[in-house]
């Protein structure tokens, strides 16, 4: 069971995965992530793999607040990481989806005009995949502020209805729209796209910050047959999203008593227990009251929003696990209704206490050439935050240089870096620092 104690000053690392109880996963997420080879990778292609995913389950929803309103699963997610890290990882999640691209269109190029954006999930009937590798090229087309479509993904992400008026065409809108966005890039290309924290844009970004040291693997050149094999994994778990899918839009098609019975039913509520329900209010009332001490009211949207995504990241798990089962020849139709297991909640719960962790990493970043958005940040939250921010091997000029990156002085980076050698958490040897596990 999760514990409602838990608080991200406890958490020793960034890492998701390797917090995760990888045999309660799905099967299809167990499966591609076999071919995986760092915790850094298995990150960025869970995440990558939740979002791509996510855009295909339009037809599950869950309700949120008093209203009742409804949200959808899908997630807008940017894998943060330095220049040849190994995010090109997250390529393989789009493939999970393009036999459903095939036959639906869904993915949408992120070297997109807001017209040629609009006009393509217009003819979506709202739905879509924005994926794109390199966060550069949209922040390039959004120079020109009237080719940026900024505001609608913000909208899309509240599924806030998209209108548009003009001259020679009229007046269209795209009710309830649903986007998921998957993007990868560097910090820089991130900052471009998220200037301020104030930007309404960064509270609905699930960021991924991968700080990895490695060296090169010069293995990559011999002759092998792992490409191949991964090719065919892909394949196959492409034509079992492609089924999903299909079972989600259209409807079941099982197998009872020796004859074909096709249920066609509409949208499918996700829904958690009561006593999930309780505990996720309770672990967000504690998060939300600690960030937004240490952090500010500027990191307020990022905790709300954080929860809705927990809701989301569940829902995905669900309905992956629920559909799955569908291809026994014995189960029972999809039903108007899907409740979380109890493996699928702890599973979000974990991922969701990692990605606010993220979120205030790539906020510190930002606010540290933002600080008039921001009071300063300090004490023992800084601190944490700074620690988990450096990577497992490192040199003192590294360590200032990012330091430096976080607001953080010369004199705080070397009194902490004396006091977490004399606490057993660092080794220093020949001028390189070593976190010890």
């Amino acid at each position: 069971m999760v514990q409602n104690s838990i608080h991200f000053t406890e958490c020793d690392d960034l890492q998701i995965t390797s917090h995760l109880n990888m045999e309660a996963l799905p099967q299809i997420l167990q499966d591609l992530l076999s071919v995986a080879h760092t915790t850094e990778q298995k990150d960025m292609l869970l995440m990558s793999s939740l979002t791509t995913l996510s855009t295909v389950m339009n037809s599950v929803y869950f309700r949120y607040g008093t209203t009742g309103k409804r949200y959808y699963p899908e997630l807008m997610t940017f894998i943060m990481a330095g220049a040849a890290s190994g995010k090109g990882i997250a390529e393989l999640s789009k493939r999970l989806v393009e036999k459903v691209h095939e036959d639906t269109p869904l993915i949408i190029a992120g070297d997109s005009t807001y017209p040629a954006f609009y006009q393509q999930l217009l003819d979506q009937d709202g739905c879509g995949l924005l994926f794109e590798t390199e966060g550069s090229v949209i922040t390039d087309i959004w120079k020109g502020g009237a080719m940026s479509y900024n505001t609608a993904l913000r909208k899309a992400a509240e599924h806030e209805t998209l209108s548009k008026n003009r001259l020679n065409s009229g007046q269209t809108e795209i009710a309830c729209p649903k986007v998921g966005m998957m993007l990868t890039g560097t910090f820089s290309q991130f900052k471009a796209l998220v200037p301020s924290v104030e930007n309404g844009f960064f509270s609905r970004l699930m960021t991924v910050v991968v700080r990895e040291h490695q060296d090169f693997d010069g293995s990559v050149f011999q002759p092998s047959e792992e490409g191949k094999e991964v090719e065919a994994l892909v394949e196959r778990l492409a034509m079992q999203v492609k089924r999903m899918a299909e079972r989600l839009e259209d409807g079941t098609t099982c197998l009872q008593d020796g004859a074909k019975h096709l249920q066609v039913r509409g949208e499918i509520e996700f829904r958690l227990t009561a006593e999930q329900a309780s505990l996720l209010g309770q672990v967000m009332e504690k998060e939300y009251k600690e960030y937004v001490r240490v952090l500010g009211d500027g990191f307020h949207a990022s905790v709300v929003r954080n929860g809705i995504n927990v809701m989301r990241i569940a829902a995905i798990l669900t309905a992956l696990r629920h559909c799955s089962s569908l291809s026994s020849t014995n189960v029972s139709d999809i039903s108007e209704s899907l409740t979380c297991s109890e493996a699928d909640f702890q599973t979000a719960m974990v991922i969701g206490t990692k990605l606010l962790l993220h979120a205030a990493d790539a906020y510190n970043q930002i606010a540290a050439a933002d600080r008039e958005a921001v009071p300063t940040i300090k004490g023992s939250y800084q601190k944490n935050t700074f620690f988990v921010s450096l990577p497992n091997s490192f040199s003192t000029g590294e360590c200032l240089s990012i330091a430096d990156k976080m607001g953080i002085s010369e004199r705080s980076t070397k009194r902490w870096l004396s006091q977490w050698a004399e606490q057993g958490q660092l080794t220093h040897t020949h001028g390189v620092y070593e976190k010890i596990a």
